[in-house]
């Protein structure tokens, strides 16, 4: 595991990212998705160049958590079958549980410049855990520790001001929580390992008035060693475009519903997640979960050609399998 911590003055976070900051961090994330769809290609392909048994026979941890709702809050969302549903649709109660769990992580790598992606609120000791894409906080470049990405912050539920000149400014109407440690898989900050290590959690200062983040949002559970095939799966996430789609902004959260399955179902040593869902740039990091409220995976990258172009509607999500519980086993021992 590779560990890191955040030390800026939380309030020099929340100071820093204005609306055009805000804004420009959305404008960046088509470029940022199309990057990491290449990245992922590369890896892939070299991957199978030099697969062996490792993966296939090591032996399998599992953890698993509930989901949790906000305290005396009740979920407008009750356990079903989720019907196939590749095209994203707007959330429909965007501000209560569980839609409120889900929020837009936003960042400045090293040059200065600012991206976003997403998270979700997940069941942690400490109470104040996000989980993401591992590309969401670190480059996966090797640089361990020192790799992670600066002025860190997590907004549920962030939404576009609609009563404003402005178009780039936008409300926070749970609050922004800023990054204060790190754990990310050290496949993903060593080797960038889009397979088994595009994954990552990091904990939250509470803002003034909140006790923590789950009490405030609630917290999904988790089902981390179980596999990669799951059906009746809600993908949230915040895009700001998609396959096909200019109707997405990055302020308002969209969800895809339907099976996932084994990306490879031939090949033992990949075991990515694969869902057809045509949320793009921006729903990085956002969680695939069971209708229980449970984070099977979290998505990481798509396919496209050499142009950058997105082939189709299919969206991926490292195996969250071991490297899941290690993360998720290295928080809980940190709080």
């Amino acid at each position: 595991m590779t560990f890191g911590k955040q030390t800026t003055d939380p309030q020099k976070v929340r100071d820093f990212w204005t609306p055009e900051r805000v804004s420009r961090a959305l404008a960046n994330e088509k470029k940022d998705q199309a990057d990491i769809a290449r990245k992922a290609a590369v890896a892939r392909a070299a991957a199978e160049a030099t697969e062996d048994t490792a993966k296939s026979t090591a032996p399998r941890l599992r953890a698993e958590a509930p989901q949790i709702l906000p305290v005396n809050k009740v979920s407008t969302m009750a356990a079903a079958e989720a019907p196939e549903m590749p095209v994203a649709q707007k959330v429909p109660f965007p501000q209560t549980a569980p839609s409120t769990i889900v929020g837009k992580i936003l960042y400045i790598d090293d040059a200065g410049i600012e991206h976003g992606c997403s998270g979700a609120s997940i069941a942690a000791d400490g109470n104040n855990t996000v989980w993401t894409a591992g590309h969401c906080v670190h480059p996966g470049d090797g640089r361990g520790s020192d790799g992670f990405w600066d002025l860190v912050l997590f907004i549920p539920v962030v939404k576009e001001k609609r009563d404003t000149p402005d178009p780039t400014d936008y409300e926070a109407p749970w609050g922004t929580w800023v990054a204060q440690s790190f754990v990310a898989p050290q496949v993903w900050t060593r080797d960038e390992d889009y397979d088994e290590g595009d994954l990552a959690a990091f904990t939250v200062k509470a803002p003034t008035g909140y006790t923590n983040l789950t009490s405030a949002v609630g917290a999904f559970g988790y089902k981390f060693g179980y596999g990669s095939d799951w059906p009746d799966i809600i993908d949230s996430g915040f895009p700001d475009d998609g396959y096909n789609r200019t109707d997405m902004d990055g302020f308002t959260q969209f969800f895809c519903t339907g099976d996932v399955v084994d990306a490879e179902g031939w090949n033992p040593f990949d075991n990515r997640l694969e869902m057809n869902c045509d949320m793009g740039m921006g729903a990085s990091g956002g969680p695939m979960a069971t209708t229980e409220g449970e984070i099977v995976g979290a998505n990481s990258h798509y396919d496209s050609d050499a142009q950058d172009q997105r082939l189709n509607d299919q969206l991926y999500s490292s195996n969250h399998g071991d490297q899941a519980v290690a993360v998720i086993n290295a928080i809980n021992a940190a709080n």
